[in-house]
């Protein structure tokens, strides 16, 4: 067998293990290495692939851009990152961003009303905008892993970089965590407007506008922002808006996982959790984890990491990251964060990923929020029937607003915690079925779509005089009610509210409720 010596920069190259599975990253820094040439028959669907291969260290070689280009795939080099890219680029503009996926609003039609009926009423129910990180937690704690780990001499240089690009984001942050971003501002100002334009014959002098948030400070800021984008798009209409917040812990509408006593045990100790931390913990987890860290740390502080050597705590002393399984998911947030705070900086934390393991990060977030907030498991309705106060108020204020004819419409603004509840209570499809099995969520259930930031629910109201249309938008676009109508997507009123009072019996919710009545609700039985 022949040695040789060769100059070559690693990240060019391919391992040959299966050439069914190609996510090819290098940390490449170029040098002199001394190979034995070896002949390996690369088989691509069928086809022999030509390209000349070495043994070293025990491992068989072949040039990644041979097998990119058999596969039919583009190939790449960025010297940026200095990474071998097949195909699509993996950078902070890609998806499997779950809850976290900015707004996004698409240009779309909307389909005429029946003749003879108009607006007369908006109720509406949303998330805030994209947001700055909801504390000093996944910064903070992958920070001081890498500061220990660079102290220690057991850090890599892509590990400096890392460290350096989080401590950019964490002088991003200061002053700033929990508050909207500027690309939330502006999701939640053209959210307004375009209500102001589809329905501007609504808003007139001798109708109010109610707008309410929770004490959230990033809430009362995407209220605002709304309005703004409201008023402007009205231009001389005049309106007047009763803008509010709920107080912290009296809030059985927008926030009721704060007030659900049962819940709030389900959340911490429920029988999904064993499910998921199982789930999460298997091989595939594992590996992905191992192979994200060690780009940055030794084997050996890796090792460390794995037997428990640290338990890194966020800024209110709860730990985070004690284990690469943490430490890994931290990483993740701070990707599915970055798109939120383009206004900000430009980090590319993606950049860290492969495109299989973005996508497993994102399951992972997914199958959480599903068991956490959404239709769960099978056994239970717990975590959907929380939202049954809110539902009970979108039904008596729509009903009032008929009536007394003096809203134009009424504008909640809330969280992630609110709206997959609330997907799950309306029945909305692909929103409220409950799975067992975690591996079979995210074939089911999609939280970009669900519940990305900003994500809203609207009911617009038609009448002709005498009969009540109600249709329902998800995100600006038209969905179904679960029942049946013989002009989507308008529907008969009281067949809507027909549906959803029967629910709200079913869970002891009644119409002639009061707000105090719906906090001690949740405090003793949900």
């Amino acid at each position: 067998m022949m040695i040789k010596k060769i100059g070559i920069s690693v990240a060019s190259l391919a391992i040959l293990t299966s050439v069914s599975v190609f996510d090819v990253y290098g940390a490449g820094s170029k040098r002199m290495i001394e190979v034995s040439e070896q002949s390996a028959n690369v088989v691509v669907n069928g086809q022999r692939v030509e390209g000349e291969s070495f043994l070293y260290n025990g491992v068989t070689y072949v040039p990644a851009r041979a097998i990119g280009e058999a596969l039919g795939q583009e190939v790449d080099w960025d010297n940026n990152t200095q990474s071998v890219f097949v195909g699509a680029k993996i950078n902070d503009q890609q998806g499997y961003r779950g809850t976290k996926t900015p707004y996004p609003f698409k240009e779309t039609s909307y389909t005429k009303a029946p003749i003879g009926y108009e607006p007369i009423f908006i109720n509406y129910i949303g998330r805030h905008g994209s947001r700055h990180l909801s504390s000093s937690k996944y910064d903070k704690t992958l920070f001081e892993l890498l500061d220990i780990a660079e102290k220690d001499g057991q850090i890599t240089n892509l590990g400096k970089e890392l460290k350096k690009e989080i401590g950019n984001l964490m002088k991003v942050e200061k002053d700033h965590y929990g508050l909207l971003s500027t690309t939330g501002g502006e999701e939640l100002k053209g959210i307004g407007a375009r209500v102001g334009q589809n329905f501007k014959e609504l808003f007139t002098s001798d109708k109010k506008v109610i707008a309410q948030a929770t004490f959230k400070d990033r809430t009362p800021q995407s209220r605002d922002q709304f309005i703004d984008g409201l008023k402007e798009s009205l231009g001389d209409n005049k309106v007047d808006i009763l803008a509010s917040a709920f107080e912290e812990g009296k809030d059985p509408y927008l926030r009721p996982y704060d007030l659900a006593t049962k819940y709030n045990e389900y959340v911490e100790d429920g029988d999904w959790v064993k499910l998921y931390e199982d789930y999460v913990t298997q091989n595939t987890g594992t590996r992905y984890a191992k192979e994200v860290l060690l780009q940055f740390f030794s084997e050996g502080f890796y090792q460390r990491l794995n037997a428990g050597e640290f338990e890194l705590k966020d800024e209110k002393g709860k730990v985070k990251l004690s284990n690469p399984t943490e430490a890994a998911s931290n990483l993740y947030e701070l990707y599915i964060i970055s798109s939120n705070i383009k206004g900000e900086g430009d980090f590319e934390f993606g950049r860290y990923f492969t495109a299989n393991q973005l996508k497993w990060y994102e399951s992972i977030d997914n199958i959480n929020d599903f068991y956490e907030k959404g239709p769960s498991l099978t056994s239970t309705d717990l975590p959907q029937n929380i939202i049954a106060p809110l539902v009970k108020e979108l039904i008596v204020s729509t009903e009032q607003s008929i009536q007394q004819k003096d809203t134009a419409g009424i504008f909640r603004f809330a969280h992630a915690e609110t709206i997959i509840p609330l997907s799950s209570f309306l029945d909305i499809a692909g929103a409220n079925v409950s799975i067992d099995k975690p591996q079979d969520v995210t074939q089911n259930w999609n939280g970009s779509v669900i519940s990305p930031m900003g994500a809203n629910i609207q009911w617009i109201l038609y009448s002709n005089g005498k009969d009540v249309l109600v249709k329902m938008l998800r995100n600006e676009e038209e969905i179904a009610f679960p029942i049946e109508t013989k002009a989507y997507p308008y529907y008969k009123w009281e067949d809507v509210k027909t549906y959803y009072e029967n629910k709200l019996q079913k869970v002891g919710v009644s119409l002639d409720s009061s707000l105090e009545d719906n906090i001690e609700l949740l405090q003793e039985k949900f």
